[in-house]
């Protein structure tokens, strides 16, 4: 079983520092009253000028109206030339067997950890008059657990971490114009870490794992109304595996992630996200019976949903 613990940081308020009033000179005053004068009257003749709210309000209508409608449309992503977010995950892993012949592994289950999270998209030659480089970008994303710990012997806590981080390339094709649908393919190194200090028993030390991952997948944005959808998938081939998959004989793994979202304009360029994701590792392992560690596999499951907010720059 797995206990985890928040610390919650307390803040104090220093004491108020007192006051002081800014002292005007008697000469200062007379000047005061003339500037605020002019500027009044600068104030008077704006709304009084052709095209002013006052002279013409048909067109300060439309324009409080065109204001409106751009804040209500979801941000170009398919054309924007980056992207930037912050999320707040709430995490949950679990790690499991099959076929366990030997009573010296133990299964694993956290759940509810707050896991804030950054990602960003950029597309250097957006503004190129070439096709295929104006939609072919870099991303890049890191995640980090807080105050996650586990239960060791004895129920003593174990100071435990999982971060995530992945680079990679990633282009986009629109399938009908600006606002319309966007399909998004990528491929890079996904490293997925979860380490929980060694404790000296190796059937809680197994927990850990440490995935590098070449990574392909694909995904699609499509507006609907005032919000967009999202959902994509891809494919992990683990180059490395971590402490887990060195307990067992030729260990052999791979791994499959999917995500949602649904995005919500709030401002130009703004939007409000919230979502979930989903990966899971499959492992296959060729036990013997005179084995330490006997099993015919593992899985292992990473989840989250989130909430947070994204700004796409033109």
């Amino acid at each position: 079983m797995q206990r985890r613990t928040l610390a919650c940081p307390v803040s104090r308020l220093s004491p108020r520092a007192p006051r002081r009033r800014a002292r005007r000179s008697p000469a200062a005053a007379p000047l005061g009253a003339a500037l605020s004068a002019l500027s009044m009257l600068s104030m008077l003749l704006a709304l009084l000028s052709p095209g002013s709210a006052l002279a013409d309000p048909s067109a300060a209508s439309s324009a409080d109206r065109a204001e409106r409608d751009e804040g209500a449309r979801p941000p170009a992503a398919g054309t924007a030339l980056f992207s930037a977010g912050v999320d707040l995950e709430i995490a949950g892993r679990t790690l499991s067997y099959s076929d366990l012949l030997s009573d010296n592994l133990r299964t694993y289950e956290v759940l509810g950890v707050p896991m804030p999270s950054l990602r960003g998209e950029l597309y250097p030659f957006a503004r190129s008059a070439v096709p295929v480089l104006r939609d072919l970008g870099v991303e890049l994303s890191y995640a980090r657990a807080l105050g996650l710990d586990s239960e060791g012997a004895g129920g003593a806590s174990v100071s435990t971490s999982w971060s995530r981080l992945h680079a990679g390339l990633r282009g986009r094709y629109r399938l009908a114009g600006q606002d319309g649908p966007v399909l998004f393919a990528g491929g890079g190194l996904r490293w997925t870490d979860f380490d929980i200090e060694s404790t000296g028993d190796p059937s809680r030390d197994a927990a850990s794992v440490s995935y590098v991952a070449l990574r392909v997948g694909v995904d699609g944005r499509l507006p609907v109304g005032p919000v967009a959808l999202e959902a994509g998938g891809g494919v992990q081939a683990p180059l490395s595996m971590g402490a887990l998959a060195s307990h067992f004989r030729a260990p052999s793994a791979g791994g499959v992630d999917l995500r949602v979202a649904v995005a919500a304009p709030f401002a130009p360029g703004l939007e409000a996200r919230a979502g979930a994701s989903y990966a899971r590792f499959f492992y296959d392992f060729d036990s013997e019976p005179e084995d330490t560690y006997i099993a015919g596999g593992a899985l292992d499951q990473l989840f989250s949903v989130h909430l947070g907010v994204a700004y796409h720059g033109e």
